[in-house]
C-alpha cells in the first residue's frame, strides 16, 4: 500500500496535477468517493451548466474532464457538442470509450492536454466547464487566460472548486493528502472572483455547495472506516494511501466545513 511518504514521492516527481490525475484514476479512490468525484456529483454539474445557460448545439470545452461523465451529461441532456481535455492519458482513453459506448462519439471527443496550453483555436468555444481541477493547476492565471482565449466574445465559463480560508485550517489540512484533495491549492473566499476578473471574465453568479461538500466528506469517512476493516486492503496496491491519515484528514475537513473555513462553490462568468 502506498503510504503518505509514497504520495509525497509522487508529488515530487510529477507535481500535484500529475499525481491527482493518477490518483483519481485509481479504482480504490473511485470506490471510496462512491463515484462522485466532486461535491454534488451530477446535480452540481447540471447546475453549473444551467448557470451559464448552455444551449443545444453550442460548443463546450470541459477542462479536466477525467472519466468524461460531465461531458457526456452535457451532450446527452443539453444537446451541445463537447471537447474534453485531461492531463491523464488513461482517463482520456476511458472517457472516449464511454462516449463511444453511449453512442455519443459524434458529439463528444476527448484529448490529452495541458490546461495552460489548450490545443484549440481562439474563440473556438461558446462555453467552458472546469470542475474541481483549477485548484490543482500550478499556474492558475495561465489556465484562466487560456480558457478566456478559446471562448468567443460573450462566451461563458463555469468553474466549481474547493474554497479555503488557509489561515483558519488546521495543520492536518495542509499536508499531502489534503493537497491531493484539492485543499492545498484552493483559493480563499474572493480569490476565484479576482482570478477570473484579472483574466478578463466578468463574474455573474456564485453558488456555494458547502452542504454537498459536507455530505461527500461524511460519506468518504464512512467508506474509509469500512475499508480499513478489510484485510485484503492491507498491503495491497488497491489502497493508495494510509487509512489512519486519510480518516483523520477527512474528519478535520468536516470540522473545517462546519466552521466555514472550507467549502465548495460554483463560479459563473462571461467573456467581454
Amino acid at each position: 500500500m502506498a503510504t503518505s511518504w509514497a504520495l509525497e514521492e509522487l508529488l515530487a516527481e510529477g507535481g500535484v496535477k500529475a499525481c491527482c490525475a493518477a490518483l483519481y484514476e485509481s479504482p480504490a479512490v473511485r470506490w471510496f468517493l462512491g463515484g462522485e468525484l466532486h461535491p454534488g456529483g451530477e446535480e452540481a454539474t447540471r447546475r453549473s451548466l444551467e448557470l451559464i445557460e448552455l444551449e443545444p448545439e453550442e460548443r463546450l470545452l470541459d477542462v479536466g474532464s477525467g472519466a468524461g461523465s460531465a461531458a457526456l451529461l452535457a451532450a446527452r441532456e443539453f444537446g451541445c457538442v463537447v471537447a474534453g481535455l485531461d492531463y491523464g492519458a488513461d482517463a482520456v482513453r476511458g472517457a472516449q470509450q464511454a462516449a463511444d459506448a453511449a453512442g455519443l462519439c459524434d458529439r463528444v471527443g476527448f484529448v490529452v492536454g495541458e490546461a495552460g496550453a489548450l490545443p484549440f483555436a481562439d474563440g473556438e468555444f461558446d462555453a467552458v466547464l472546469c470542475e474541481c481541477s483549477l485548484s490543482t493547476f500550478p499556474d492558475k492565471t495561465r489556465a484562466v487566460a487560456e480558457m478566456r482565449r478559446v471562448l468567443r466574445p460573450g462566451g461563458r465559463v463555469a468553474i466549481s472548486d474547493v474554497v479555503a480560508d488557509h489561515g483558519r485550517l488546521p495543520e492536518r489540512l495542509q499536508g499531502t493528502i489534503a493537497t491531493l484533495a484539492c485543499v492545498g491549492g484552493a483559493l480563499p473566499p474572493g480569490g476565484y472572483e479576482r482570478l477570473l476578473a484579472d483574466g478578463g471574465l466578468r463574474m455573474f453568479a456564485v453558488e456555494p455547495l458547502d452542504a454537498e461538500a459536507a455530505r461527500l466528506a461524511m460519506r468518504l469517512e464512512d467508506r474509509l472506516r469500512a475499508g480499513s476493516l478489510l484485510d485484503r486492503c492491507r498491503g495491497s496496491e488497491w489502497c493508495p494511501f494510509g487509512f489512519e491519515d486519510a480518516i483523520a484528514a477527512v474528519r478535520s475537513a468536516r470540522r473545517a466545513i462546519d466552521e466555514g473555513a472550507l467549502g465548495y462553490a460554483i463560479f459563473a462568468a462571461a467573456a467581454g
